[in-house]
């Protein structure tokens, strides 16, 4: 178990022993976990008992458990003892969240349940979904006070038709951005054009046909729409340019 000032320590040492460690090594999913679990244990959201695993390329394991009134952390091999959630993934995306260079929670984004992501959560056996993980997955992966994303020079990955990003998840909000570039279809899979809940969208670069409900509008940077629930929405990239922007969903079922 470390506490809180250990693990500043030895996550301060992990990453300078990093800098001039091949990318392959800083791969390692040990040393990767013990860095967010160190950093988590000062992050404010960090009220509570959690204990997960973390299943990578299919067949290595590893339990992190968190204690709050402890303040304190564990990383070990093997899973869970108990029934719990697990967050898939590779070494490489791994690496890429532990570097920065992608925000886990994009990672996992997808267009359909059926679609196989570089990182996922999934269920044990036996273990109960608590909608509180979704919170969790972007304060345990994300380090630093405050936790920070950079929607023009995050990684994006290609879902929904185009580029796109997780800022942020919660029950009832979800946050996002998009990189669409020229010949970009978003939303042309019928079945991914309507959500049963509001979503807004905000052009900050750039321009981009919305078909909503039907009817065409360009729109460009600084621009700022509502899309009411149930209603179909389509994006199409015409120019010679990316369209850059921000999404928003909110309301019950978000």
């Amino acid at each position: 178990m470390i506490n809180s000032s250990l693990g500043r320590a030895l996550a301060a040492f992990a990453v300078l022993a990093c800098a001039s460690t091949p990318a392959i090594a800083q791969d390692n999913p040990g040393p990767i976990l013990e860095r967010f679990a160190a950093d988590y244990l000062d992050d404010p959201t960090f009220q509570r008992d959690w204990t997960f695993g973390i299943e990578v390329d299919g067949s290595e394991w590893w339990t992190v458990s968190l204690d709050h009134a402890a303040g304190s952390y564990s990383v070990t091999e093997g899973q869970p003892e108990e029934p719990t959630f697990y967050y898939t993934t590779d070494r490489a995306s791994l690496g890429k969240v532990d570097r920065g260079e992608m925000a886990a929670l994009t990672g996992m984004a997808k267009a359909f349940s059926t679609d196989v992501t570089p990182m996922d959560i999934e269920l044990m056996e036996g273990a109960p979904f608590d909608p509180a993980i979704l919170g969790l997955t972007f304060h345990f992966w994300t380090r630093g006070l405050p936790e920070r994303t950079n929607y023009l020079t995050a990684e994006t990955r290609f879902t929904h038709g185009t580029n796109a990003g997780i800022i942020y998840y919660q029950p009832g909000f979800r946050s996002g951005f998009f990189h669409i570039e020229p010949g970009h279809h978003v939303n042309e899979n019928p079945d991914s054009r309507t959500n049963p809940f509001p979503s807004l969208v905000v052009i900050t670069q750039g321009e981009a046909i919305a078909r909503i409900g039907g009817s065409d509008t360009t729109l460009s940077e600084g621009d700022v729409v509502l899309i009411p629930a149930g209603i179909s929405h389509e994006f199409f990239n015409e120019s010679d340019d990316v369209a850059i922007g921000l999404l928003f969903m909110f309301g019950e079922g978000a």
